[in-house]
């Protein structure tokens, strides 16, 4: 499964809120100027998140975004729920809801791979997606270099 747009970008936006220090908001402009999303396509996300509870909102003079909810409590799965709704419960080959006994040629299939990315999504959280950005990652030179001198720790 390839994530929508809107749902590349909602995770995007909330992962940029998550960065934020506790109880800063954050204004559309700023949030679309750091993760390059059309300000006005991100005003529409950020309300679909305002909305499915993911994000609270501020108006006025130093108004803005913050998360609703910590981060860890977060996961991959909420935020594209809270933008495609459910899109592991309908059918890969018809348009009508997956479930026993309405089962196409493909559920036998395609039921344990949904399975294995519905767990995989609801496994990984804001948080961690924040953790690993945070990580610096060294060069590959810098990298290959320790190798080869046993620098390693």
């Amino acid at each position: 499964m390839i994530l929508s747009r809107p749902s590349s970008y909602a995770i995007r936006a909330l992962a940029y809120l998550a960065m934020q220090p506790p109880g800063k908001l954050s204004g559309v402009r700023e949030i679309s100027d750091h993760v390059h999303i059309p300000g006005p396509y991100l005003s529409k996300i950020l309300l679909q998140l305002r909305r499915g509870r993911l994000l609270r909102s501020y108006k006025g003079i130093g108004g803005g975004y913050e998360l609703a909810q910590p981060p860890h409590n977060i996961s991959l799965f909420n935020v594209i729920q809270c933008i495609e709704g459910n899109p592991f419960g309908y059918c890969i080959l018809e348009d009508r809801e997956c479930a026993l006994g309405h089962e196409c040629a493909m559920h036998e299939s395609w039921g344990p791979v949904r399975n294995q990315l519905l767990n995989f999504l609801q496994a990984i959280t804001l948080e961690q997606l924040v953790e690993q950005r945070r990580v610096p990652v060294p060069p590959a030179a810098a990298v290959q270099a320790e190798e080869q001198t046993g620098l390693t720790d």
